[in-house]
């Protein structure tokens, strides 16, 4: 007996909805306007649709299983972004991780802790695994323009550079989009200077491999 056409649709149906966005995505291709720069497109020109989910402090207050279990279920929900942020918005600078870990040594941008990296390496390479890009944005903004907010502020344009070239040397073979701002607008000559080095560095570590936005 020949099974019905409802059921052989019904069985590739499921199928499909059960693959993770990796079954399909274009593995290791970065991203990039398309030609009437109106688009986002692998490298291929295949068309890339950004469905983002917003997870400001995946880094610094979730620990990997739950890591493992919000990125399954955003992969397998279709999301193909997750927005997060390195240095985060809740006291990122002086409250650890899960692990016990702050990201930076004194708060100096220019000696990232080790330890809080590894702990980054293991989300982005599991995002990576699932199919799944993240909107990494190096810093909230009371970092640099306080304004409301914990802070601290501690860039400036001289370690902004470093901060940011170690980022994309870090990441430059990642599924990355490089997000700057971190919820605040550049009101003073130096917060200008401070998030245009930032960006100079990004791209000097990954050479411009990854897309930026503000």
């Amino acid at each position: 007996m020949k099974p019905s056409f409802s059921l052989v649709t019904s069985l590739f149906l499921l199928a499909g909805f059960c693959l993770p966005p990796a079954a399909v995505a274009q593995a290791g291709q970065a991203l990039e306007l398309s030609q009437d720069r109106r688009h986002l497109v692998y490298a291929d020109q295949t068309p890339f649709f950004y469905l983002g989910d917003t997870a400001w402090e995946l880094f610094h207050r979730l620990n990997r299983e739950e890591v493992d279990a919000y990125l399954t279920d955003r992969a397998h929900k279709g999301f193909t972004v997750i927005q997060a942020v390195v240095l985060a918005e809740l006291d990122g600078l002086n409250t650890p991780n899960p692990y016990g870990h702050t990201p930076l040594i004194e708060n100096d941008p220019t000696r990232p802790n080790p330890a809080y990296f590894e702990h980054v390496d293991y989300i982005v390479n599991k995002a990576e695994e699932l199919g799944i890009f993240i909107g990494m944005l190096p810093t909230w903004g009371d970092k640099f323009n306080k304004k409301w907010g914990v802070g601290p502020v501690c860039f400036t344009p001289e370690n902004a550079l470093v901060y940011g070239r170690y980022l994309g040397q870090r990441y430059k073979n990642k599924p990355i989009i490089w997000i700057l701002g971190g919820d605040r607008s550049p009101e003073e000559p130096q917060h200008f200077e401070i998030i245009r080095a930032m960006a100079t560095g990004l791209k000097e570590g990954d050479d411009g491999r990854n897309l930026m936005t503000y």
